[in-house]
């Protein structure tokens, strides 16, 4: 579910930045920090990088700040791997 919303989100980027971040925010509400995997976390943060021109569109900067406040992915002993 999470890949999938994160592709939908990087291909309504351009056109529609408010609903990009949104779709990324739902990803973030839904999938707990240490179930994230390392592809979701990539995409989130192209996806951050592409909303970057549009920082007024409503939700980019709760995003930027949320996966800037993201820990670190862990392993599946629930190690850090940062």
């Amino acid at each position: 579910m999470a890949a999938a919303t994160l592709v939908l989100a990087r291909a309504d980027a351009p056109d529609h930045p408010g609903n990009a971040a949104q779709r990324a925010l739902d990803v973030l509400d839904r999938v707990p920090p240490a179930r994230l995997r390392s592809t979701a976390r990539r995409r989130l943060t192209q996806l951050d990088s592409s909303l970057t021109a549009n920082a007024t569109a409503v939700g980019v900067t709760d995003l930027h700040e949320r996966l800037r406040a993201l820990p670190g992915p862990v392993d599946p002993y629930g190690a850090s791997t940062a």
